[in-house]
């Protein structure tokens, strides 16, 4: 398992989430929130609204876990929802840790300190995700150099892996609790841009399943490069 795979922490206690608050994240393509801030000078407006599509789709799928869900497998191998959840959350900490200039050695053991759900899971996505996004949003922000598991990146780079972790684990969770996981196709074309411009596995050892044919569509064709080989939008 990577370093990164294994942001959540031992003792979690499974909740509830509580019902689905009021938040706003832009739908991919629509125009920003005035609460949602305007993107600063030169920062990469597509792949920030890929974050706000992406963080939108994995809310709503949390936002309906069911109080017997949280121990359900998903297609992760030996992670259960509420290890899926505690994952992308503690993901959402740790960005908002290295983008602020910590390094990667100390924003995991941060981020490994505490538990990452609490009482509220859905809290705290919504939470960390506004404080992610807030960080990668800031002007000139895109630019700066972070300390990273995988090495020194460009601050631009990290965002495109935290919009592929989180829409890639929006469609697990789906996956999990028996709902229609497929990504929008404008952000799974986005994903899979990501993904083929990437190192091979996303630097993490992922392995392709190679089942698909010429006429996939990119919900498919991103599925099977992140091994994912089961059917699209199948529970």
């Amino acid at each position: 398992m990577s370093t990164l795979s294994a942001l959540h922490l031992d003792g979690e206690q499974t909740r509830s989430p509580s019902p689905a608050r009021a938040a706003t994240y832009r739908h991919f393509g629509d125009v920003p929130d005035a609460d949602a801030g305007a993107p600063g000078n030169g920062q990469n407006v597509p792949v920030l609204s890929a974050l706000d599509a992406a963080i939108d789709q994995f809310r709503r799928h949390l936002s309906v876990v069911g109080d017997d869900q949280w121990t359900a497998a998903t297609p992760c191998t030996d992670w259960d929802v509420q290890y899926l959840v505690a994952h992308v959350v503690g993901g959402n900490r740790f960005a908002s840790l290295v983008l602020a200039g910590r390094t990667a050695d100390d924003a995991m053991a941060a981020v490994m300190g505490f538990p990452q759900l609490g009482l509220d899971p859905l809290g705290a996505f919504i939470e960390t995700s506004a404080m992610q996004r807030e960080l990668f949003n800031e002007p000139g922000a895109l630019d700066r150099p972070v300390d990273h598991p995988l090495g020194e990146l460009t601050a631009e780079r990290f965002l495109t892996m935290r919009v592929f972790d989180i829409a890639l684990h929006s469609w697990d969770l789906a996956m999990a609790i028996g709902c229609d996981g497929e990504l929008d196709p404008t952000l799974a074309e986005v994903v899979l841009d990501i993904v083929l411009n990437e190192a091979p596995g996303m630097g993490f050892g992922i392995e392709p399943c190679g089942d698909v044919g010429p006429d996939a569509t990119a919900m498919e064709r991103l599925l099977d490069l992140c091994g994912r080989c089961v059917q699209v939008g199948s529970p």
